[in-house]
């Protein structure tokens, strides 16, 4: 499962979200996390400068501002089920 992670350098609420993915993602195997600066690329800075971060699952927004543990492990284990029985 391929997260994407929308952050920007000297963002305390991105690094605390960063956390956050580096506990679960040592607790979950089947997730991937890329984590992309929004200052390289205008268009995502407009898009997300008010609301970083910014945690998707297919284009589809997680979390935005804070990351809870539980609710995130609870959502990534959501959308492994529903793809499971969608195939």
């Amino acid at each position: 499962m391929q997260l994407q992670f929308y952050t920007k350098p000297d963002c305390p609420l991105c690094d605390e979200a960063k956390a956050v993915l580096q506990r679960v993602s040592a607790k979950t195997a089947f997730i991937a996390i890329e984590e992309i600066d929004i200052t390289k690329n205008m268009g995502l800075f407009t898009k997300y400068k008010h609301l970083i971060p910014v945690l998707e699952l297919g284009g589809q927004q997680l979390f935005s501002h804070r990351l809870v543990p539980w609710k995130l492990v609870l959502k990534l284990r959501w959308h492994r089920f529903w793809k499971y029985f969608t195939r």
